[in-house]
């Protein structure tokens, strides 16, 4: 019988995952992997300014905190859209919305925190919450957003943003008909055109991928869920352009994705991993 975890009791996180509009928080137990503990809390950024939303992060973790009965100093997994900064923690460049350089110290200011956590990126977080649910041995996925992300996940965790862009290059360097790839594939480029130029895109952009590397799964993201529900796309389809399967990415599982990462990179800092 397989053992789940070398803990003896569940460890509580407060996950936070924000956009370059909204925020989420919740309660997650790790044992061996995260799991929800409780209800998402989500609200939207009202503020354009970094220290108001940082704030508001505070704030949304003492309340889903509360509610979960958890007491401080809390761990934190945090996955917060933006480039991070050298050493893992702010977000030094936001093409949408601010960069908050020192993110993590004003986290740490408003909250007693036990972990000063990493900024995981969110496409990345939203893979490896996946892959923990659905049991792929590897993915490739891309989330449509305020921007574009793309993650990959193989051999147990998903790439470094540094390794996947050495290896695919990004959406951003990617042509199609004369215009990148997170040109035609990030939400708002979409929205207000025909299906059919921006289905080719994102077919041509997957495509493009695969000559590198050879996914069991393509997962799509964010608001590329409109696509589903719009039947712009559905699993036979894919079938028909990929020859695998393809998964959307709920938006609760950057939740688990982010505690999941923040868990190895402690445990692999305390020598344990």
């Amino acid at each position: 019988m397989g053992v789940e975890s070398t803990e003896l009791e569940p460890q509580s996180w407060l996950a936070i995952d924000a956009g370059a509009t909204r925020i989420r928080v919740a309660p997650i137990l790790f044992c061996g992997r995260a799991r929800l503990a409780g209800p998402v809390q989500q609200a939207h950024f009202d503020s354009p300014s970094g220290p108001a939303r940082v704030a508001l992060a505070a704030q949304m973790v003492r309340s889903v905190a509360a509610a979960a009965g958890w007491v401080a100093p809390f761990r934190v997994g945090l996955a917060w859209a933006g480039a991070p900064a050298a050493d893992g923690m702010g977000t030094v460049a936001a093409r949408y919305g601010p960069a908050i350089p020192d993110l993590v110290v004003r986290l740490s200011a408003l909250l007693p925190l036990s972990n000063a956590p990493c900024l995981h990126s969110d496409a990345r977080a939203a893979l490896e919450g996946a892959a923990s649910v659905h049991q792929f041995a590897s993915a490739y996925a891309l989330i449509s957003g305020s921007g574009l992300g793309e993650a990959y996940f193989e051999n147990g965790s998903s790439w470094t943003r540094e390794h996947f862009q050495s290896r695919l290059g990004r959406a951003c360097d990617f042509e199609y008909q004369g215009q990148d790839g997170e040109s035609w594939l990030r939400a708002e480029a979409w929205r207000n055109q025909p299906p059919e130029p921006a289905l080719a895109a994102m077919r041509a952009l997957v495509q493009s991928r695969f000559e590198q590397v050879q996914p069991e799964v393509v997962a799509l993201g964010g608001h590329f869920r409109e696509w589903f529900m719009r039947g712009w796309i559905s699993a036979e389809l894919s079938q028909r352009w990929w020859s695998r399967p393809t998964l959307y990415l709920e938006p609760e599982l950057a939740l688990l994705g982010c505690v999941q990462m923040e868990h190895r990179r402690l445990t692999a800092t305390a020598g344990l991993f």
